[in-house]
């Protein structure tokens, strides 16, 4: 584990393993990504996993990072600072320009802030519909901050502030012409069965219908560069927990891409 403090003395976590191009995964846990981390960097790649701001302490107890923070004085999304943040992990972990990678909600933060900085080389996400209908993911963040604030809970409906603020903006942007021009890897994956009846996850997933909203929006995202890899059989839990039958697929396309 190792820390850096931001130009604004905020603390974030992040973990560097593997030596050779970067790819850097935004995590909401200390054990997301992990498993598909040390296998990307045991195919050569320097793999930088990180604590953006806005999760820290959220989901899991924190010791060492932190600091000074209020995510609902924001009236619109932080880019800046969140990019500022990305940056200033990145340095740390000895990584020029990267990949931006993730999965699910992560992959979703990748998505939207990998058209705001000029050292996201590509883009590798799976299990997030992108180019499908943000006013959807806007109303889920949306119900869950109106949920808590009904139930009494201010805490975890403040933790719901910046979702709203980033899918308000992502609805009203056009991405397409800044993810046609990233030059490096554009890698979307997903599990066939992600978001079906049979999904692990259905009760909690099964109305944005991931693999549905993918599959729709195939031939766009093929025009914007992506490579659109269809993992047969696999649920939302599986498209990344199936780390052997996912790390070679992903490193496989990135090479393909020249990274």
């Amino acid at each position: 584990m190792a820390t850096t403090v931001t130009g604004d003395g905020y603390t974030l976590w992040y973990e560097a393993q593997g030596e050779g191009p970067g790819i850097v995964f935004p995590s909401r846990m200390r054990v997301e990504h992990s498993a598909l981390a040390s296998a990307l960097a045991a195919h050569g790649y320097r793999v930088v996993r990180y604590k953006p701001r806005q999760v820290v302490g959220a989901m899991e107890a924190e010791d060492e990072a932190g600091g000074p923070w209020d995510p609902t004085v924001w009236s619109t999304y932080p880019l800046d600072l969140e990019i500022a943040d990305l940056h200033t992990v990145a340095d740390a972990a000895g990584v020029g320009d990267f990949v931006l990678a993730g999965y699910s909600g992560m992959a979703a933060l990748a998505g939207f802030l990998a058209p705001a900085t000029d050292r996201a080389a590509g883009l590798m996400i799976g299990g997030f519909p992108l180019l499908s209908d943000y006013g959807y993911w806007l109303g889920y963040v949306e119900g869950a901050r109106t949920a808590f604030l009904q139930a009494g809970r201010q805490d975890k409906a403040d933790e719901q502030h910046l979702g709203v603020l980033l899918y308000r903006q992502w609805a009203e942007r056009d991405d397409i012409p800044a993810l046609r021009a990233l030059k490096g890897p554009k890698i979307l994956w997903y599990g066939s069965r992600d978001s079906e009846p049979e999904c692990r996850m259905y009760d909690y997933t099964g109305g944005s219908a991931i693999a549905r909203r993918i599959a729709e929006h195939t031939e766009q995202l093929r025009r914007a560069g992506f490579e659109i890899i269809e993992i047969e059989g696999l649920d939302h839990i599986a498209g990344l927990a199936t780390t052997d039958v996912i790390a070679p697929r992903l490193s496989a396309a990135l090479t393909a891409a020249g990274w």
